[in-house]
């Protein structure tokens, strides 16, 4: 099977599809599960605060911008390295989109989004070296 990137980079980005993928999915669909926005020892995160303090929106319409906007991210991480695992060619650019976007959220997603777009970017699979 011809899969987009080598096995190895598989497995990291597995470990960026939990993490950042699977706990953005969760902090994006929290509010709709519990009915308050989802926040860390009273911190609203740095999106809330970037929304609020730049941007004048106002606490409900801040929120829904960043629980839509995580559930996005989280949505595209789990398509994407569950369709790269598949072998689907059409996954890897949602995969690379999350890797991207992962980057917009400062602290581990950071970290994260920057070794998943080494693996996408540096470690492809070549045709010609894939045994048949």
């Amino acid at each position: 099977m011809d899969r987009p990137v080598r096995p190895v980079a598989l497995v990291i980005l597995t470990a960026c599809m939990i993490y950042p993928g699977a706990t953005m999915l969760w902090q994006g669909l929290y509010p709709f599960v519990a009915g308050e926005w989802f926040n860390l020892v009273g911190d609203p995160g740095p999106w809330m605060t970037f929304l609020s303090t730049r941007l004048g929106m106002t606490g409900a319409s801040a929120g829904m911008v960043v629980s839509g906007a995580k559930t996005l991210i989280g949505l595209l991480w789990v398509g994407g390295v569950l369709g790269i695992w598949a072998g689907d060619w059409r996954a890897y650019p949602l995969a690379l989109g999350a890797a991207a976007l992962s980057l917009l959220h400062p602290g581990g997603a950071m970290v994260m989004g920057v070794i998943a777009l080494i693996c996408l970017v540096f470690f492809r699979e070549k045709a010609e070296e894939v045994p048949a």
